[in-house]
């Protein structure tokens, strides 16, 4: 699994809330940007800070003279004074037209490759979007262009979800929904079949924590729940939480001999991902109604 795949520690453990970045590119992570391109340079895999400098100069429309050993400082200080659109535009830039290959001399002087500039550009991109991550901005990179995995609601209602998926009895489920959003959001190619076999598993791991009965079948199981007064779940409600359950036993290529159910494409799979994380958090509110002490999730 690459750093790119994986759900960062405050994430996966729920100790991180920061609201999710999707109109900046926030002064740290701008610091933190200056620092991959530090570390291109260092390996020669880049054109070097006089180019970068020029490179962001351009896109901040400024005309200035400034020496090699000035150029860092330089671009560092552009850096945080760029229009944070461009801030992207520059990344894609550097990955088109600032990467090169990584090359070695020996000792005669005879230039030798050791990273090729498809690998180097994919290292860049694995760095980027590591801070992507770090830094909670929707966004990442693939082939040199920055894309989105979810929607911006989508992606909200899964981090509220997380948080309740801390709660230790339902770690089985949030393995679950954890494999499902790496699936969902794997670059190169997602695998959303996949995805949606794990978030309905996840769903059906957390009710069958949160409410523990003999009842094998999950559509039955879900009938019954009642809260503390003893309603019902109403009918409506019951259908749209069984609906991605019933879309994994009947969606093409989702689960054996599904045919008709339809395709599972970015947007149903980010839509079946969505609706169980807004069912967890649901069932989870009906559980903690017949709790006289809820725990601290």
């Amino acid at each position: 699994m690459s750093d790119t795949e994986k759900i960062l520690f405050p994430g996966r453990f729920g100790f991180e809330n920061k609201s999710l970045i999707d109109s900046d590119f926030p002064e740290s992570a701008r610091t933190a940007l200056w620092f991959v391109l530090r570390r291109t340079v260092e390996l020669n895999r880049s054109e070097g800070w006089y180019r970068i400098a020029e490179e962001l100069l351009r896109l901040h429309r400024i005309k200035q003279s400034y020496s090699d050993d000035e150029s860092s400082d330089l671009s560092y200080d552009i850096l945080q004074k760029l229009a944070w659109t461009k801030v992207y535009i520059f990344c894609e830039r550097v990955y088109d037209r600032l990467l090169k290959e990584e090359i070695e001399y020996d000792f005669n002087g005879n230039p030798g490759t050791i990273l090729e500039i498809e690998a180097v550009r994919i290292d860049f991109e694995k760095d980027v979007n590591q801070l992507l991550a770090e830094e909670s901005i929707v966004y990442r990179m693939k082939d040199g262009e920055f894309y989105r995995p979810g929607r911006y609601h989508s992606q909200k209602i899964s981090s509220k979800a997380y948080r309740i998926l801390q709660d230790p009895k339902l770690n089985e489920a949030r393995r679950h929904f954890t494999k499902a959003k790496l699936f969902f959001e794997k670059v190169p190619q997602p695998d959303f079949p996949n995805a949606i076999k794990e978030a309905v598993s996840a769903m059906e791991a957390a009710t069958k924590a949160l409410f523990p009965t003999k009842q094998k079948d999950f559509e039955k199981i879900i009938k019954y729940i009642t809260d503390a007064n003893g309603e019902a779940i109403p009918p409506t409600i019951v259908n749209g939480i069984l609906s991605p359950y019933r879309f994994r036993g009947a969606g093409q290529g989702v689960a054996h001999g599904g045919t008709t159910g339809g395709s599972a494409t970015a947007a149903t799979t980010e839509w079946t991902i969505t609706v169980i994380a807004a069912s967890i958090i649901y069932l989870r509110d009906i559980a903690q109604s017949h709790e006289i002490e809820p725990p601290p999730f």
